[in-house]
């Protein structure tokens, strides 16, 4: 034992050594819990297994550290059958003291013989069938049960009690006692078992072995006047102590009446019989396609749930299949991104990584999937801005908010530099086109994530259905326009690729531009007329 305080292992005196602490109350308890486990050592030595249980249950809630008892109790449960408290009781002792233990032994010794435990597994699922029968009212089906469960696990005492306990229900009364007696002779003092006996021998008339009645031998005689009695198996016989022969007369009548009682004997007696044995042979045939039927249906039962399990596992192999199949297709969606890329086509490169799934791509090809992603979304954030901002200054204010939206939506956290000119744009292009609510939520969402310029947009906030006209903004220093709508100052415009332009650098009147490709024009200046590829460099 190990003292409660600084769990320092106790000696012989009443004091710890360790921290001087008064271990005598517990010393007592150590003692009362061996006391106990020894009571349940000679009670079990006497196969008196449930008193056993009982005494090393009260030992073990004075001291739980008791190994001896808890192994001692692992023991008693597996003698009855139970295999799985057997267990936790061995485990439990093995974790409480690792070496010199029965309790590794024994488990060592069960779980070695793997088709022994698979016996055990098998009968004790077959029990629990068996009650879930009884308790459907199918008690021929938990009868063919009961009796494998019986067959492999003979000392499964429950199992033992339960089918005594249905052959007693159908007045089997014999089959019922010899399952008892073998209960009997594992665990002398169950009292389930040994109530069981007493119902029987109250019912039958017949003491057991382990009955409490006083049989008379056979030899065993008694003379009461002028008559003799004595005992021959379950029949008393009454003979008189002396016989008188009478006369003839008397003779044949006796004679008579003899041949009149055996007719009557055979009347009642052979005619009630043969009508018993027809029901007995039919209650039997129905009984055995009754067993028949119970057996295919169990059958039956254990083909559906194999048929189950293959199901399940080609369900998962079909989803394994289909992830597989999901990943190909992302890793190939990517390598035609990947060379649209390349190629200079931006816009669907975007389509082909939007369709992507993120979650099949791992490693450098995800590493891939990011560049391409950041790479694809600056240009055509660029491509968006520049076509919005030409369309704004050509006042065609609907194809504007369009290019300008995608532009925002394309830069969702707003790190391009010319994030603020495109929300700017886009909202005094939804109010010229009177669009005020939408106008409204870009006007703030710049107030709210530039608010050091809320002041150039405050004032047509919530004002468009009074303002009596159109809006006149700027930004960058834009100007407002002589038509009473927000326009673009030409200063103002920022092309990718350069800065700035101004309108006296480029007359845009008599000059002489060399030749350029149409399909390569991405933005035109509409105030000089000149023209810019996607990147920024003057075409023509």
């Amino acid at each position: 034992m190990r003292c409660i305080y600084c769990n320092t292992p106790l000696t012989g005196m009443i004091y710890c050594p360790g921290c001087g602490a008064d271990v005598s109350l517990e010393k007592r308890i150590g003692r009362i819990s061996n006391l106990l486990y020894n009571r349940a050592l000679e009670k079990a030595s006497v196969r008196d297994l449930s008193g056993a249980i009982s005494c090393l249950k009260q030992s073990l809630k004075f001291n739980k550290e008791n190994t001896d008892a808890r192994n001692l109790l692992g023991l008693c449960y597996y003698e009855t059958g139970e295999v799985v408290s057997a267990l936790c009781e061995w485990v439990i002792s093995k974790n409480l003291k690792e070496t010199d233990n029965l309790a590794e032994y024994f488990l060592d010794c069960l779980q070695g013989d793997r088709n022994h435990l698979d016996v055990i597994n098998q009968s004790i699922r077959k029990y629990n069938q068996s009650v879930e029968y009884c308790n459907s009212n199918h008690e021929d089906m938990a009868v063919m049960q009961l009796k494998k469960v019986v067959a492999q696990n003979p000392k499964f005492v429950r199992a033992q009690q339960l089918l005594a306990l249905l052959y007693m229900k159908r007045q089997e009364y014999e089959k019922a006692r010899r399952l008892l007696k073998k209960s009997a002779a594992i665990d002398n003092t169950d009292t389930t078992t040994l109530r069981y006996l007493s119902e029987i021998e109250e019912i039958t008339g017949r003491t057991s072995a382990f009955g409490y009645r006083r049989r008379r031998s056979e030899s065993e005689q008694e003379e009461t006047g002028s008559t003799l009695r004595y005992i021959s198996g379950n029949e008393m016989i009454i003979q008189p102590t002396t016989f008188r022969d009478s006369s003839t007369i008397a003779t044949f009548i006796n004679i008579g009446l003899g041949i009149l009682l055996g007719g009557a004997l055979i009347w009642f007696l052979a005619v009630p019989a043969n009508r018993q044995t027809i029901q007995e042979n039919a209650n039997r045939q129905v009984t055995d396609a009754n067993l028949k039927l119970a057996s295919g249906t169990a059958q039956l039962q254990d083909l559906q749930d194999e048929i189950s399990s293959y199901e399940a596992q080609i369900q998962a192999a079909n989803q394994e299949r289909d992830d597989a199949l999901n990943k190909v297709k992302s890793y190939d969606e990517l390598l035609t991104a990947a060379s649209q890329y390349v190629s200079g086509d931006q816009v669907n490169a975007v389509e082909a990584l939007g369709s992507i799934r993120e979650e099949d791509l791992e490693g450098s090809a995800k590493t891939l999937f990011d560049n391409m992603k950041g790479g694809v979304s600056d240009v055509l954030f660029n491509q968006y801005y520049t076509a919005g901002t030409t369309a704004y200054a050509g006042q065609n204010y609907t194809q504007a908010a369009e290019q300008l939206k995608l532009a925002v939506e394309t830069d969702a956290e707003g790190t391009q530099a010319n994030y603020f000119n495109a929300l700017y744009y886009l909202g005094f292009a939804y109010y010229n086109l009177r669009d005020y609510t939408q106008a409204d939520e870009v006007f703030n969402t710049i107030v709210e994530k530039f608010p050091s310029r809320a002041y150039e947009v405050q004032p047509y906030i919530g004002q468009g259905g009074s303002s009596g006209g159109s809006a006149s903004g700027s930004s960058a220093g834009a100007g407002s326009s002589s038509q009473g709508e927000a326009s673009m100052n030409q200063d103002s415009i920022t092309v990718y690729g350069q800065d700035s332009y101004n309108s006296s650098d480029y007359s845009g009147n008599g000059s002489t531009y060399q030749a350029y490709d149409p399909s390569q024009v991405a933005w035109t200046d509409p105030y000089t007329g000149l023209h810019y590829d996607a990147y920024g460099n003057l075409l023509g």
